[in-house]
């Protein structure tokens, strides 16, 4: 429910058997790709989402999870998952790269399915948000920010099963088991969840499976490896038009596999991975009549990888290469004749190697990590991207840090080449670019945490869909110069407070607040994206223990946006568990609040309860 995790647990706390004790904030480590460094020598704002703060959420999917966490904005068409767009700092849905364990989840179609992630919330171990440019980390698309989701095999053997019930005739059901000896570690998952909707033609059904595997070879070497597959089948009343068009459905169904070893020995670590992903996206406009008006398109992204670090006499240095294919194939109906679509037949190839090495004084009191990553885009040539992160030890507690990147992202299949009546894509798009600067302090101290930074962006060349009134036409463009500024402010105390006894205690709060502001030079035209961003975000969040083994969560949001009023949103939990059995009651939007997100109004008061259980054998 807060954006960080969990300093310091209750000793009696008895959520998950297989969890093992808490490693205190400061001590974790962030998992890059290359370089490993705990969250105390982060030079940049980071957020964490653990394991712990995940299952106490009010929430059922993954975007539930994200909207709690400040600087992130979601927004969802419909609740439940079905689909989200993910935007950081005030960055469009393309500007946020998505990674699952590491591994990149871009769709070069459309980020509308960055978020088919084909996990459920509880095959997470924590969520890693960077905040700010991440080009000079992952490549292109990391514009804006980058929210990796990291899964893990349990340390115990566990089944669990999760289920549950509420409004709009929803309900979810899901199992999970994992096996683990001295040499390898299993964890599968299947997942279902329904809804019949909350108006006409939003009803969704939504499976997922998941498998995960880990094999140690010895001390020094480890295979990993995942499979999983989401399937969304829902009614998209208004997602993509004009809210008249309410008969709009769609079907998308994302697979993903990856395999990696690691060889780790001494001071050097190298992993060379190789992944796939497929998409597949059936829209129709009108649900009961597909001919009128249907596309079906299939993207594959194929990619292998190699990252290393390696610790020598002047600090560690990181270093990799990586290439990735991605193409789109596709048909579509208009009045009942097939042809292949405009999208068909598009491929490009992308090839990155990088280097950065990170500095430390000899008393540890400063580290400045420069980098430099550079590309190669077959269809736009090559681009180098250096970014710098610097970081001061006032004292053991206090960090001042500060980070200067270049951003980049080419445009998708989607953005370029897409026709319809009502939209027209622009293959002359330019990739749009910033430059990135960011200044901070942060305060940790065990179980306390107080953070401020701002940030500027300088965008150039970025694209969005803009509305020409004259012919009634969403048309892709690429903007002059928008510049994005912001301040982000979080507090954070995670030591029980008690309020009567020691039976009735606050176990954790969270406060934050981000401002944004963005100046543009261009006509008055109608923005689809990229202009409708927060302006100002407050979240606050609390876990509170009521009684013995009686819990409840709150999450308090307060949310404006630009050209649009301001609204306030709540969701709780109160939940009772011991080691082996849960059962909760939980509610979104509880003050039953009228407002929309990409054109979509959203529910209002909405009830949901259940149960898990979790079983060691």
């Amino acid at each position: 429910m807060v954006i960080m995790s969990h300093f310091l647990y209750s000793q009696n706390e008895t959520r998950y058997e297989e969890e093992k004790d808490t490693i205190l904030l400061k001590d974790l480590v962030i998992q890059e790709n290359r370089l490993d460094y705990r969250f105390s020598e982060a030079s940049r704002n980071m957020g964490l989402v653990e394991k712990k703060e995940i299952r106490s959420l009010p929430v059922e999917n993954l975007p539930e999870i994200l909207s709690t966490q400040p600087a992130v904005d979601i927004r969802q068409r419909g609740p439940g998952g079905v689909q989200a767009d993910v935007g950081i700092r005030g960055g469009t849905f393309e500007q946020t790269l998505i990674l699952l364990n590491g591994v990149k989840m871009s769709d070069p179609q459309t980020g509308h399915h960055l978020l088919n992630v084909p996990i459920m919330f509880d095959n997470l171990d924590r969520i890693e948000i960077i905040k700010g440019p991440a080009a000079r980390i992952y490549g292109q698309n990391a514009y804006a920010g980058a929210i990796n989701f990291i899964t893990k095999v349990p340390e115990k053997n566990v089944i669990r099963v999760r289920s549950y019930g509420g409004d709009f005739g929803a309900w979810g059901a899901s199992i999970s088991a994992s096996y683990r000896n001295q040499h390898q570690g299993q964890y599968i998952s299947f997942g279902t969840d329904h809804s019949n909707g909350y108006r006409h033609n939003t009803d969704y059904k939504i499976n997922n499976a998941f498998y995960q595997g880990e094999l140690n070879l010895n001390k020094y070497d480890k295979v990993d490896y995942f499979l999983g597959i989401t399937q969304r089948k829902f009614g998209a009343n208004g997602f993509y038009a004009s809210p008249d068009y309410s008969e709009q459905y769609e079907e998308v169904r994302t697979s993903t596999a990856s395999i990696s070893y690691t060889h780790e020995k001494g001071k050097f670590k190298i992993t060379p991975r190789i992944s796939w992903r497929n998409n597949k996206d059936e829209y129709d406009f009108v649900r009961d009549d597909p001919g009128v008006y249907q596309n079906l398109h299939y993207t594959n992204t194929y990619s292998i990888e190699t990252n290393s670090a390696v610790e020598n006499n002047f600090g560690t240095t990181g270093f990799g290469v990586e290439f990735r294919h991605e193409n789109i194939n596709g048909d579509w109906l208009r009045g009942g004749n097939k042809s292949k679509s405009n999208l068909d037949g598009f491929s490009r190839d992308n090839f990155g190697a990088f280097v950065e090495h990170r500095f430390t004084s000899s008393n540890q009191k400063f580290d400045i990590t420069p980098g430099l990553y550079f590309g190669w885009y077959s269809d736009f040539g090559t681009q180098f991207f250096p970014g710098i992160d610097a970081g001061y030890n006032v004292s053991n507690d206090v960090r001042l840090y500060g980070n200067i990147g270049k951003s980049y992202r080419i445009p998708t299949f989607y953005d370029q080449y897409y026709e319809s009546p009502v939209e027209q894509g622009n293959p002359d798009l330019d990739p749009e670019y910033s430059w990135n600067y960011e200044v901070g302090a942060r305060f940790l101290k065990n179980d306390f945490l107080l953070e401020g930074n701002i940030f500027y962006r300088d965008n150039q060349n970025l694209i969005d869909w803009i509305y020409n009134t004259q012919d009634s036409v969403w048309r892709s463009r690429n903007f002059s110069v928008v510049k994005t500024k912001g301040i982000e402010l979080l507090i954070s105390y995670q030591k029980p407070i008690t309020i009567i006894d020691h039976q009735f205690f606050i176990d954790r709060i969270s406060i934050s607040y981000n401002k944004l502001d963005q100046d543009k030079k261009m006509t008055d035209e109608q923005s689809r994206y990229a202009l409708e961003h927060l302006s100002d975000q407050f979240i606050i969040c609390t876990d509170i223990n009521i009684y013995k083994n009686l819990r409840t969560s709150w999450s308090g949001r307060f949310i404006k946006r630009i050209e649009q009023d301001a609204y306030p949103l709540l969701d709780g939990r109160i939940y009772w568990q011991d080691k082996i059995f849960s059962i909760f009651i939980e509610a979104t939007n509880i003050t039953n609040t009228e407002y929309s997100e990409v054109f979509t109004p959203m529910p209002g008061r909405w009830f949901r309860g259940g149960f898990v259980m979790t079983l060691g054998y």
